[in-house]
């Protein structure tokens, strides 16, 4: 591959970042793809553990990981789960979604994150096409006769302005930035980013129960924020779990504190037993929670998708799926561009994809927050107002319906 005649450049190698690029290197094999990613390796996949970030993965991303090759390589550490189960931890309001209800075999499936990185990494690295190149830290660029000319951080590139005799400076008609919440292609097109911090802390680990999962996933609502139990597969039983714990800042220091004996029975006390005795929980990780939303999706030449361009509160696990819905519209934008004999970085390209998903992202975005305010309210009518609500819908099969349907479809 030539690297100085790049059609198209991901920043990136993130599961959306390499998703993107494998979509795109799979439907127009006329185009030339590159992921440039800043770090020298990717995470590696244990074969006898499991990582403890997770992402549950409905219908429309599996259609997109099956198109582009990727989904038979994830094997059996894909956990399909059939059941989802509901109920807030202040009051008897309860809700149970399941397979059946729409006819299908599954709801979406778990699976670990450096798994489906994996497994992207290895599809971009067969196809003809397709490229990543590792150690490439975007450090500055410069737009000329309609192509980005892109240098990366090094000690040996002193001419900016020499890319044809400099082979670490790539060029590339359109610029992806999948680069993730602090985007440097977001910064460098001077794109601002609205903030909202939601004071909570995210805390994840893998939690080895004494009762089987039954592949079904499970949610309670706290007041200081919900706690998950995801089911995981892979390792020959259903006893492990991914655990996503999202806590007031001050609960969760407490709680990032503990040993892991003392921090089991706060889990399994959390979550009321349901999957009784927690018996081992691995290794801990927190971050905070902070939803952020890009004033705009594109640039001259240049692209947000993702976290570059938008992130959510875990509570309801859409945050992948969304990026991979900007992968899917984005590369269905630019084959309606071939059509119409128009640059990929055309202005009218990229503006129609930002028609398309910013508005749903903004809404997706709007409903996590105001989900977090509900189930954080404890006045008795809030309370009262969730588990009617919560009830109501669990009564309600049509609804069931509609919202699995809804949620399978991002």
């Amino acid at each position: 591959m030539n690297r100085q005649r790049l059609d198209i450049a991901v920043v990136g190698a993130g599961m959306v970042g390499l998703a993107q690029a494998a979509l795109l290197a799979v439907r127009y094999p006329q185009f030339q793809v590159a992921v440039l990613e800043a770090a020298e390796t990717l995470p590696e996949v244990a074969p006898d553990q499991y990582d403890p970030r997770v992402v549950a993965l409905t219908q429309a991303s599996y259609e997109l990981l099956e198109e582009v090759g990727a989904w038979a390589l994830i094997g059996d550490r894909a956990c399909p789960y059939t059941e989802m189960r509901v109920w807030d931890a202040e009051g008897t309001g309860s809700v149970c979604f399941n397979s059946r209800d729409v006819q299908l075999p599954n709801l979406g499936h778990i699976v670990e994150n450096n798994v489906v990185v994996d497994v992207l990494r290895r599809r971009v690295e067969q196809l003809p096409n397709a490229e990543l190149i590792t150690g490439f830290r975007l450090e500055s660029w410069w737009r000329d006769c309609g192509q980005w000319h892109l240098q990366p951080r090094s000690d040996r590139i002193n001419d900016v302005e020499g890319s044809e005799r400099n082979p670490d400076v790539l060029r590339a008609r359109l610029l992806i930035g999948a680069d993730g919440v602090r985007s440097r292609v977001r910064d460098l097109l001077h794109i601002r980013c609205t903030e909202t911090n939601y004071h909570q802390t995210a805390m994840v680990c893998v939690a080895r129960c004494s009762e089987p999962h039954h592949h079904t996933a499970r949610q309670r609502f706290l007041r200081e924020g919900p706690l998950a139990f995801l089911p995981l597969a892979g390792l020959g039983d259903e006893n492990h779990c991914a655990v996503v714990w999202s806590a007031d800042d001050e609960l969760a220091r407490e709680l990032v504190m503990l040993d892991d004996a003392a921090f089991a029975l706060n889990l399994e006390k959390a979550f009321e037993s349901r999957l009784g005795t927690v018996e081992e929980v691995g290794e801990r990780f927190a971050f905070p929670l902070r939803a952020r939303h890009a004033e705009s999706y594109f640039g001259p030449g240049a692209v947000l998708i993702g976290d570059a361009a938008h992130s959510i509160h875990p509570l309801a696990g859409q945050g992948a799926n969304l990026g991979l819905q900007d992968v899917r519209v984005l590369s269905e934008e630019i084959g309606r561009a071939l059509k119409r004999d128009l640059e990929p970085s055309d202005n009218s390209v990229l503006a129609r994809y930002q028609r398309r998903r910013r508005g749903d992202n903004a809404a997706t975005l709007k409903a996590m927050s105001t989900f977090k305010s509900l189930f954080g309210a404890g006045e008795l009518h809030w309370r009262w107002l969730r588990n009617t609500g919560l009830s109501m819908v669990d009564a309600s099969p049509l609804l069931k319906k509609r919202i699995i349907l809804r949620a399978m479809a991002v």
